[in-house]
């Protein structure tokens, strides 16, 4: 398990240093990835759940992240992501996400990056 959880902090951080800014591959509202929304973490937090709606009359296909170097600190994972099946009825056109940070915390200045892949009509 702690190897999952090392290629996953390994990958996203790979990915982020690899890129000038998420934002350039993203574009808003319609079919495709939306635009990226950062999130700061507050030092400290245990437990980071975010979810990200698609627009009206579309469903979320997918969702990615971007953990920056500063963010994976303290045992960082992924323990789940998808669609809000948390809801009832469901709401597919969201896609959500949850971290932890189960050994101290986020560390100071730590951020997210996500972003959701949005298709038109119904899964």
């Amino acid at each position: 398990m702690f190897a999952s959880k090392l290629s996953i902090v390994a990958l996203a951080t790979l990915i982020t240093a690899g890129l000038a800014t998420p934002h350039a591959f993203a574009k808003t509202g319609g079919n495709g990835w939306q635009t990226a929304v950062t999130v700061t973490v507050a030092t400290g937090t245990t437990d980071q759940f975010e979810h990200i709606p698609c627009p009206t009359g579309f469903y979320a296909q997918s969702g990615g992240f971007f953990a920056f170097a500063s963010a994976v600190g303290n045992g960082f994972a992924l323990t789940g992501q998808g669609p809000r099946l948390d809801l009832n009825p469901p709401q597919y056109g969201e896609w959500a996400w949850n971290f932890v940070w189960p050994n101290g915390g986020a560390p100071a200045g730590a951020q997210l990056v996500f972003n959701v892949l949005c298709k038109k009509g119904n899964p």
